[in-house]
């Protein structure tokens, strides 16, 4: 609870921001999405044990803005230019490593391109949709967050998994999906005309893939031993601790849009 001051401070500092960013899109968006990719990739690297050249860390931050930028244009040869950075990435590896651990690393600045690169420019990609589609998955994260930490403190009896996150409960788990039905509900009689089936989608994406994205982020940390990745925002941890269910939520949000609206 001695957190709780913190936490809204920030909150109520770095949430306009991000509302602002998906609201504006265009290259505001852009620069803030490269901003996240940045402070993902810094957060990184301060923290794990394996280390991360100079010009593995800027060659993988050079192809995610690429890759952000190409998200920003509609650029249509997405899969070229994924194939293509893959195939650069790994050259760079080749010449700045030694023969032990080639495999390991070469999972890693893969993972990193992936995590801190494309999944940020699912915001773009979604809020290319619309303003509407570009706010609603992030309001609902942050409701169902709020439910599900609040839900579970003061109910949680049974443990969701005690080795990733001992404080995340069960019933803080339904207490986030509860609420996300009731944003979904609302939202519906809000704005009648905007696609059901992709409302009541979004409350699945957010209350069920976004708190596993969470879990899978506290799986992370476990094995760097850390609690957060940084301290850049008091009270919430760093860029990976606040986004953790945001980049699991818009690439799904992305791919149900282009489906189904």
């Amino acid at each position: 609870m001695r957190e709780l001051p913190k936490r809204i401070i920030s909150a109520l500092v770095f949430g306009p921001i991000v509302l602002a960013g998906l609201y504006f899109g265009g290259w505001f968006l852009f620069v803030l999405v490269i901003a996240c990719s940045y402070g993902l990739l810094t957060e990184f690297r301060k923290v794990a044990h394996q280390n991360i050249s100079n010009p593995e860390f800027w060659t993988i931050l050079f192809l995610s803005v690429l890759w952000i930028f190409a998200a920003t244009i509609h650029y249509p040869m997405m899969v070229e230019l994924f194939i293509a950075s893959v195939l650069i990435l790994f050259l760079i590896e080749l010449g700045v490593n030694k023969i032990d651990g080639t495999i390991e690393k070469n999972s890693l600045i893969l993972f990193l391109f992936f995590y801190c690169g494309i999944m940020p420019s699912s915001f773009i990609l979604v809020r290319n949709f619309g303003i509407f589609w570009g706010l609603l998955p992030v309001i609902m994260v942050w409701i169902v967050d709020t439910f599900a930490y609040w839900g579970g403190t003061l109910t949680g009896k049974h443990r969701l998994a005690e080795k990733l996150s001992p404080n995340k409960t069960i019933e803080g788990f339904f207490w986030g999906l509860l609420s996300g039905v009731g944003v979904a509900y609302g939202t519906i009689l809000l704005f009648p005309n905007q696609n059901h089936l992709c409302i009541w989608l979004f409350v699945f994406i957010t209350g069920i893939v976004g708190q596993l994205g969470d879990l899978f982020e506290s799986k992370i940390k476990r094995q760097l031993d850390v609690k957060d990745m940084s301290s850049i925002m008091p009270g919430h941890g760093g860029i990976w601790d606040r986004t953790d269910s945001l980049l699991w939520v818009y690439p799904m949000t992305w791919l149900v849009l282009r489906i189904f609206r």
